[in-house]
């Protein structure tokens, strides 16, 4: 369980790592543990394939591999396929065999004793038979009152929006999806100097993947590692963060603002 001082954070990362930026986002967690920027130790990696599946995966799990972090690995279309099982929907209720996979991973994952899980980059929506045991983080990337989706759904509707600005929240995982209570979230302009030509010229376009598109998704990415690593240390450091985790809690999810935090260790990235 969670405790209320600081503490070194025990963590269960999960990744599907169906393109690159699960390789980036788990590279910057390594690098920020080894050089001391985050009280933290990543005691398995949770993946939901295995490796022959995708070459971006199997990459992954290289990495995995030269930092020597346990992994817990299963593949769920393999699983789903031997058990005859349906594809779940979004929004719709989980295919039964779902909950049968989770139960597969979590007795797996619970040897390692983590204090939560972080979902980065992780394509499964996660059951109650993980989440009502263990806290997990979800990243979303958008501001916790704004759309809904993939990272590209969002774009999409921040441009039908003509949206001034953006964002990103890690919410603790809830069987509903995309809207559980969050946890911490940073936001970040776009408008101004570099992206109002794009506007001008893209603005009027909410379904392709034109530049302004593009300059969107940058300016979220670009500040995805940077968002997560400073999450996790809030959460390692501060009371208030760490309650909000506990399965179970009342908490009404406003969630600590930390933006200022993260464009200050941007503007050192510069």
């Amino acid at each position: 369980m969670l405790e209320s001082d600081p503490m070194t954070l025990r963590i269960a990362w999960f990744a599907t790592a169906r393109g690159t930026s699960s390789r980036k986002l788990l590279s910057a967690a390594v690098e920020a543990i080894d050089q001391g920027r985050l009280d933290a130790e990543i005691v398995c990696v949770v993946c939901n394939r295995v490796r022959g599946q995708s070459a971006n995966t199997d990459l992954f799990l290289d990495d995995v591999d030269r930092a020597k972090i346990p992994l817990v690995a299963a593949s769920s279309l393999e699983w789903r396929r031997r058990v005859g099982g349906e594809i779940s929907d979004p929004g719709r209720e989980l295919a039964s065999w779902r909950r049968d996979f989770d139960r597969h991973l979590y007795e797996r994952i619970v040897e390692h004793t983590p204090d939560l899980g972080m979902l980065a980059g992780y394509m499964l929506v996660i059951s109650d038979v993980i989440c009502d045991q263990l806290p997990c983080l979800n990243l979303h990337p958008a501001l916790p009152d704004g759309p809904i989706g993939t990272w590209q759904e969002v774009i999409h509707q921040l441009i039908a929006q003509q949206a001034r600005r953006s964002g990103m929240v890690l919410q603790r995982v809830t069987t509903e999806l995309d809207r559980g209570p969050t946890v911490t979230w940073a936001k970040y302009p776009i408008r101004g100097e570099h992206f109002d030509p794009l506007w001008e010229q893209y603005g009027h376009d909410a379904s392709s993947e034109t530049p302004l598109f593009q300059a969107i998704r940058e300016a979220g990415a670009s500040r995805e590692p940077t968002f997560i690593l400073q999450s996790l240390q809030a959460t390692a450091t501060q009371p208030h963060i760490l309650s909000t985790l506990v399965p179970g809690s009342t908490d009404s999810g406003v969630g600590s603002d930390i933006t200022q935090a993260v464009e200050t260790e941007m503007r050192k990235l510069e």
